[in-house]
C-alpha cells in the first residue's frame, strides 16, 4: 500500500478530482521581491497580411510632411498597389518564391517586381544580406532614400515565405519596416 500511495496521488490530482483529503494544504505565502517589470520595445510584424498603406514613418532628418530636410526620401505610396497587381498577374511566381525548394528559378517574383518598380523610380533594389552585398534578402524590396548604398527603406512583401508542410501558403503582403540607415542596398543581383 505503500508503494500504491503515491501513484494514487498523481492518478487523483491528474483526473481533475479534489486531493485535499491526501495532500496537506499549502499556506500561502507574501512575496518578498518587487515584481519584475518587463517593457516590450519591439512590433510585431508576423501577420497574414499586414497592410501598411497608412503613412509610413519619418525618417531621420525628414520634415514628416512628405519633404526632407537632409536628403531622405519617403517611401512612394504607389509601392504596395504595383506589388498587389504584379502578384496578381504572377501568382505562380508568388508560389514557387521559395530558393530554398524552387532553387534559382524562384527568384522571378523578386526579380520582376523589383523591374516593375524600377520602371516608375531606378531606387528600388534588393537587401543586402553581408558587407560584400554577395547575398539578397530573399522576400523583401529595398528603396533607397538616400544618395549613398544605405540609408534606405526595407518592405517585406512575401509574407510565410518558404512555408513548412501543412503551414498556410506564401502571400504578397506590404510591411513596412523601420527606415535602416546602415545595412546597405543593391540594384541588381
Amino acid at each position: 500500500m505503500r508503494r500504491l500511495l503515491p501513484l494514487i496521488v498523481v492518478a487523483t490530482l491528474a483526473a481533475g478530482c479534489e486531493g485535499d483529503t491526501l495532500l496537506p494544504a499549502a499556506s500561502p505565502t507574501q512575496p518578498t521581491a518587487q515584481p519584475i517589470v518587463i517593457n516590450i520595445t519591439n512590433t510585431n510584424t508576423n501577420t497574414v497580411d499586414r497592410s501598411d498603406t497608412g503613412s509610413a514613418p519619418a525618417p531621420p532628418g525628414s520634415s514628416g510632411d512628405g519633404g526632407t530636410t537632409s536628403g531622405v526620401l519617403p517611401l512612394p505610396a504607389y509601392g504596395e498597389a504595383e506589388t498587389r497587381a504584379y502578384a496578381a498577374a504572377h501568382p505562380s511566381q508568388v508560389m514557387h518564391s521559395c530558393q530554398l525548394t524552387d532553387g534559382e528559378a524562384a527568384w522571378a517574383f523578386l526579380d520582376g517586381l523589383i523591374a516593375v518598380l524600377g520602371q516608375r523610380d531606378a531606387r528600388w533594389g534588393y537587401l543586402c544580406k553581408d558587407a560584400n552585398c554577395l547575398t539578397q534578402a530573399r522576400d523583401v524590396v529595398a528603396y533607397r532614400a538616400s544618395a549613398g548604398d544605405t540609408g534606405i527603406w526595407i518592405v517585406d512583401v512575401l509574407g510565410n515565405h518558404c512555408p513548412n508542410a501543412g503551414d498556410s501558403p506564401t502571400q504578397v503582403r506590404w510591411g513596412v519596416l523601420p527606415f535602416e540607415t546602415l545595412r546597405r542596398w543593391v540594384g541588381h543581383r
